[in-house]
């Protein structure tokens, strides 16, 4: 089905429209949500995030302008935020994590458990929006353009922030270095 029936459908029948968006692009989608999801969420979790992927399209209808993409290409937007967002809730970071043993000796472990936390205590105590883009950035990989657009930031000034907030780390956790 085109873009403009199927557009069409979604505005006078948002029943069948949504019905005819998810046959069309269902597999796509989840495709999209499990390539994004960690290994740790089921593919119960990939099927939420689905299905509310699509609700968020149908929600945001009278916001799509086909000029700017196709619905294919929004809808993977949507499918892969969606899915970054179920992450952050239901992943703990891995600093918080505990080290696995292995060829380390028990004491280096205790010290670089201790350094995460320290890391980790610092990243928190930076506050908004630096915690906030460090964490995007470095845990869940997202470019500063996205992290520029979810927080309302100029592209230049997501990636200021991060310098300084780096710098900054560095001076707090200068004890640390080797």
């Amino acid at each position: 089905m085109r873009e403009t029936e199927l557009l069409n459908l979604l505005r006078g029948d948002p029943e069948k429209g949504l019905k005819a968006l998810m046959a069309q692009y269902g597999g796509l989608v989840y495709a999209v949500v499990r390539r994004n999801l960690p290994s740790e969420l089921g593919s119960a979790d990939a099927e939420a995030c689905t299905a509310d992927s699509f609700g968020d399209f149908y929600l945001e209808l009278d916001k799509y302008d086909p000029s700017k993409g196709s619905i294919r290409a929004w809808l993977c937007v949507i499918a892969r935020h969606n899915a970054i967002d179920l992450a952050r809730r239901n992943i703990p970071l891995p600093l918080d994590e505990e080290i696995e043993t292995g060829s380390h000796s028990l004491e280096n472990d205790l010290e670089e458990r201790e350094l995460r936390r320290a890391v980790l205590a610092e990243v928190k105590g930076l506050g908004d929006p630096d915690r906030e883009i460090l964490l995007r950035k470095f845990y869940l990989g997202e470019p500063s353009k996205v992290i520029a657009a979810r927080l309302g930031m100029s592209v230049s000034n997501v990636d200021t922030r991060t310098s300084r907030a780096i710098e900054k780390l560095r001076k707090n956790l200068e004890e640390w270095r080797i």
